[in-house]
């Protein structure tokens, strides 16, 4: 009876010894949290994700929103950012493209953003970067702060309105059914010069319009250029 019982202990405790313990150190919860997406983080899926414990979590973040902004600074690093150059117009133009090409691929992102759930020390910079670039250009102080801040809300506010977390294309195509049925009993309200453009507005791609927004908005910095 005893070498039965020790015999079973043995097989335990080798059982145990050919397991992985769960791994989580600060890259592998980033890399999860980005996994899951922005719009469905949360510490306990994390946590779930990589088999791990709460405790350990917090063990490198303190919250939820703390996880997400190291995560969100991992986001920025991976995008490609534009050097100034010596046009500031092609200069804003590709920053407003790679600002997109953020958003696009963090599905929740324009949510923390606008609710304040988090600041990105690498988004602030980058932001900082692009004021800089400005003051080089010639912009005023202020007018190079309008600038950076018109350029991130112009982005943000083209990704807000969809169910969050889903991809971007099923987003795009949620957001346009919702606008088709919101402008189509009223298109005969607006003159009739302007219905053909609305419908385009609302049934095309989501860059097409928001080109259009961005070169109506530098034309705009134009006339303030020195």
């Amino acid at each position: 009876m005893r070498e039965s019982v020790r015999r079973k202990v043995v097989r335990g405790t080798t059982s145990a010894r050919m397991g992985r313990p769960p791994f989580a150190d600060r890259e592998a919860i980033v890399a999860a949290a980005l996994e899951i997406g922005l719009a469905k983080l949360t510490m306990a899926s994390v946590a779930k994700r990589l088999g791990t414990s709460h405790s350990t979590l917090y063990g490198y973040f303190r919250s939820r929103d703390e996880l997400a902004a190291a995560a969100v600074d991992h986001a920025v690093d991976a995008i490609e950012w534009p050097e100034p150059g010596q046009d500031w117009r092609a200069f804003l133009t590709a920053t407003a493209w790679a600002h997109w090409r953020l958003y696009a691929s963090y599905p929740g992102l324009a949510q923390e953003i606008v609710t304040l759930r988090l600041t990105s020390a690498n988004l602030v910079r980058r932001y900082n970067g692009t004021g800089v670039a400005l003051l080089e250009f010639g912009f005023s102080g202020q007018d190079a702060t309008l600038i950076m801040d018109m350029i991130a809300e112009l982005v943000v506010q083209a990704f807000l309105g969809g169910p969050e977390g889903e991809p971007t294309a099923q987003q795009s195509l949620n957001q346009q059914a919702r606008r088709r049925e919101l402008i189509e009993p009223w298109l005969d309200s607006f003159d009739q010069r302007l219905r053909a453009v609305l419908v385009t507005a609302v049934t095309g791609p989501p860059e097409a319009w928001f080109e259009h927004k961005l070169e109506l908005f530098l034309d705009g910095v134009a006339q303030r250029c020195r």
